[in-house]
């Protein structure tokens, strides 16, 4: 999943990925189904849980499709960074 610019900051905030934000879906995937959200330079920037399936995604324009679990800079995110490095 990757989303515009103007989404990236809400998100990174902790705010759900709303469908006029997306530029690109990849892949068919489910309701539930857990999603990596990138930004247009290919940077991860979130982890979320589709609200619907991809095809239902693709034909609609506007409404929250993913909840975000995880984003950049929130807890888990930086601990996962810190276990990295240690490797």
């Amino acid at each position: 999943m990757t989303v515009d610019d103007g989404a990236v900051p809400h998100i990174v905030n902790g705010a759900d990925v709303m469908r006029p934000g997306i530029k690109e879906i990849s892949g068919n995937f489910g309701v539930g189904d857990v999603l990596l959200i990138k930004d247009l330079k290919g940077r991860y920037i979130a982890i979320g849980v589709s609200l619907m399936t991809a095809d239902d995604m693709r034909s609609t324009s506007k409404g929250k499709v993913i909840k975000v679990i995880h984003h950049l800079g929130d807890k888990i995110w930086n601990l996962a960074q810190e276990l990295l490095k240690a490797k």
